[in-house]
């Protein structure tokens, strides 16, 4: 018993002096840090508008959040006391994702773009930090279409990062392009803001239940988790929760939610079906997978689709699931995950559902 209190004293007198020293390094580092990267900011902001002397970040500026597309700073550039336009840094999907900083002057012509980070694939996507392809839009007007093909030179084998940066690079220009005109006088536009997606969120499990079974047709739902059999591997998928759905006291579906591998890291579906094993529908909680690609699976046109097949029926990619153009592998998985969530929670039903059946499993092929 001595011997236990002195190892739990010097473990504790351990954890204390560990805690203490992190602390240090932190404040040591983390100022050195936070400096270091405001220097490659203001570096940056003189590369995209190389005839300012001045940049003030403007403290006060909020754009829309639910765009995919997010304003995170806005610097006015100045030379001296006169205002020659604004600085724009801006992060957005690409083939994953981008931060650039995009110099305006007060006629809506871009002074140039410096990518900041950006985290596409090395061989191809990473070409868009070359010259060749980012200095295209230096003298561009806000106003321009950016489209990919006709005023905006695609990267040849990247193209969904070439699109992408060019709605970055648009959304950016008109935001900056607005605000020096509402506040600074210049240049009005002649075009209406860009249409941006929305930003495509994954359901909560209260959300996914409401929206499965909703008020209107189950005003009295009771959902009961089932704990039995949580956290069991079927078909190289992880059960992760199983509820029984009751109105006024009669069972009316189930819902299964199991966690799956995607293109990515990986991701959980829950899964619904009714009495008779029609599936209700299926939401997705969790997908790590690339912004313009996999995670189109998050829209409403894709995962719709299941909604109204029965759990017996193949959900293979060309018989009866169509995939997400350019997202085949996220497309597959996800349907297998529905797959088997639709035949698990028949088995919640004590539904007679065939345990022999196919699965896409393109991820095997990677």
């Amino acid at each position: 018993m001595k011997n236990m209190l002195k190892l739990g004293f010097a473990l504790a007198a351990f954890a204390s002096v560990a805690c203490v020293l992190l602390a240090l390094v932190n404040n040591f580092t983390a100022p050195v840090i936070a400096q270091a990267k405001a220097e490659e900011v203001n570096a940056a902001l003189s590369v995209v508008f190389p005839e300012g002397d001045s940049f003030e970040k403007v403290a006060d500026f909020t754009t829309d959040s639910s765009s995919s597309i997010k304003i995170e700073d806005l610097y006015i550039a100045k030379k001296g006391n006169n205002v020659l336009g604004a600085v724009i840094q801006a992060t957005g999907p690409t083939y994953d994702k981008a931060t650039i900083l995009l110099g305006m002057n007060m006629n809506r012509q871009i002074t140039g773009i410096q990518f900041l980070s950006i985290s596409d694939t090395p061989g191809f996507g990473q070409k868009a930090t070359e010259p060749e392809f980012y200095t295209q839009f230096a003298g561009k007007s806000a106003d321009d279409e950016f489209n990919v093909g006709s005023d905006v030179d695609a990267i040849s084998g990247a193209t969904i990062t070439s699109r992408g940066v060019a709605q970055i690079v648009k959304y950016a220009a008109y935001v900056a392009g607005e605000y020096l005109a509402k506040n600074y006088g210049a240049k009005a536009s002649n075009s209406s803001a860009p249409v941006v997606a929305p930003v495509p969120t994954v359901f909560t499990y209260s959300e996914a239940y409401a929206s499965l079974f909703p008020k209107e047709q189950y005003p009295t739902a009771q959902f009961l988790e089932d704990s039995n059999g949580i956290g069991r591997i079927v078909r190289s998928m992880l059960v992760e929760k199983q509820v029984i759905v009751l109105e006024n006291g009669k069972t009316v579906g189930a819902m299964v939610a199991v966690r799956g591998q995607t293109y990515k890291s990986g991701g959980t579906v829950l899964t619904a079906v009714d009495s008779t094993g029609r599936i209700i529908g299926a939401r997705i909680i969790e997908l790590n997978d690339s912004p313009n690609l996999g995670q189109k699976a998050l829209e409403e046109s894709f995962y719709v689709q299941f909604a109204g097949k029965n759990a017996s029926d193949n959900l293979l990619l060309g018989q009866g699931v169509d995939a997400i153009s350019g997202a085949t592998i996220t497309s597959a998985c996800v349907a297998d995950m529905v797959k088997v969530g639709a035949v698990e929670a028949c088995a919640l039903l004590k539904l007679s559902i065939s345990e022999n059946y196919s699965l896409n499993e393109l991820y095997r092929g990677e």
